[in-house]
């Protein structure tokens, strides 16, 4: 099963890199409080069409598949790009086309598209699992609670959250500014700003709130959407992954070529070779990982809410698809997670002490796969899931036989 990018594919993700590649830069000094937004390289993503890849054509996007995504996502990997595209325009992208009625939709999706609007998810709450009911609440179009860990939160637009109203589960859509929200903003992992977000009876308005369903209509239909768009999430992760471990390869490989120790260089210390040897099976496995689930994806990761009314009526794909697209995502972020973390490690490990400076671009390439494995809850949480959906105790379906390309 060839699970490599077509021609269009791979000539979207050289084109990504070079855009990205051209903003890399110099690290420069570190940032007390984090980086911020980069609004001239957005601006240039967003003029190449990447802020629109999963947005429906119908609303200036390109309507894109999944691959697109992977090709987008691993070219910013390469370039260990810290721009928010999943977490600022995919996943809401995916979550707004799935559950917002028609003026949401024609509202918002244009702007993200356009890399006008920034729009992360805000779920991720205080003290509890990703996958835990959410205590932030909602009461007469009032939004109360706290989310943390929410990303590129004082550049946002607005913010997608998750919350619960007359114990009904349902993501609401509040505007940047609004009166009670407060933002604590703190350096993520990446170096990249992330923020404790504060709601104290802020306006929010739930998407596909025109949509008339019954509530427990409603509130199905946007679990089932929140569970695409993360595992989607997931997925364009793992693609993010493999664009840097990529790098922290070729950047490690290089190193051991030029670096000398007792006046030789460090590549003919044959304990470092192997060591670079395995960095290159990692790699090449977490590669093969990602392509798996990208091809799962782009047969079961269609919307799972119809895009007609908003309201759950038009759900196109049975739970057994939206089954698949979960547990994929969930043993495909779980396993390129563990490889992030070893390929981070053994990078700086061989880069020796230049690799845990901030001035050295490795260590940003080493940040940003630790930030991998904290993504959408954690590889922590991703993994406890797993082993108790047993599928551990099974080999995935590519290693088995060849079931996506007898469905081609």
């Amino acid at each position: 099963m060839d699970l490599g990018l077509n021609d269009e594919q791979t000539m979207l993700a050289e084109t990504a890199k070079d855009v990205f590649g051209r903003a890399a830069g110099d690290p420069g000094h570190a940032p007390e409080d984090g980086l911020a937004l980069r609004t001239d390289v957005w601006a240039a993503v967003a003029q190449l069409g990447l802020t629109g890849l999963t947005v429906p054509e119908e609303y200036d996007g390109a309507g894109a598949g999944v691959a697109e995504v992977y090709a987008a996502m691993s070219a910013a990997g390469a370039a260990a790009a810290t721009e928010p595209l999943i977490d600022g325009a995919y996943v809401a992208s995916w979550l707004i086309g799935d559950l917002g009625d028609d003026g949401q939709r024609s509202t918002w999706l244009p702007r993200i598209a356009g890399g006008e609007a920034v729009v992360p998810l805000a779920h991720a709450e205080p003290g509890r699992s990703w996958m835990q009911d959410r205590t932030t609440t909602v009461t007469d179009g009032a939004l109360h609670g706290t989310k943390t860990a929410v990303p590129v939160a004082d550049a946002a637009s607005a913010f997608l959250v998750t919350a619960v109203e007359d114990g009904d589960f349902g993501v609401y859509l509040v505007e940047a500014g609004a009166d009670g929200l407060t933002l604590d903003v703190h350096r993520a992992a990446d170096w990249t700003r992330s923020a404790l977000v504060t709601f104290d009876g802020t306006p929010a308005v739930r998407l596909g709130d025109g949509s008339g369903s019954g509530s427990g209509d409603r509130a199905a239909a946007a679990l089932r959407a929140f569970r695409r768009a993360t595992a989607l999430g997931r997925i364009a992760e793992t693609a993010y992954a493999v664009g840097l471990a990529e790098t922290a390869l070729s950047m490690t490989a290089e190193y051991l070529t030029v670096r000398k120790q007792f006046r030789v260089t460090l590549n003919k210390f044959q304990v470092l070779v192997h060591r670079a040897a395995q960095m290159y099976s990692d790699v090449e496995l977490t590669r093969s990982m990602a392509l798996w689930a990208t091809a799962v994806a782009e047969t079961a990761g269609g919307p799972v809410v119809g895009t007609s009314s908003g309201d759950g009526s038009g759900d196109r794909d049975g739970g057994d698809s939206l089954d698949l697209l979960t547990s994929t995502a969930d043993e495909a972020f779980a396993f390129v997670a563990g490889q992030a973390r070893q390929i981070a490690e053994e990078a700086v490990q061989l880069h020796g002490g230049i690799g845990m400076t901030y001035e050295a671009r490795i260590s940003h390439v080493a940040a940003g796969l630790t930030a991998v494995t904290q993504a959408f809850g954690g590889v922590l949480e991703t993994r406890s899931r797993v082993l108790a959906s047993g599928s551990p105790e099974s080999a995935p379906s590519a290693l088995l036989h060849n079931e996506l390309a007898q469905e081609a």
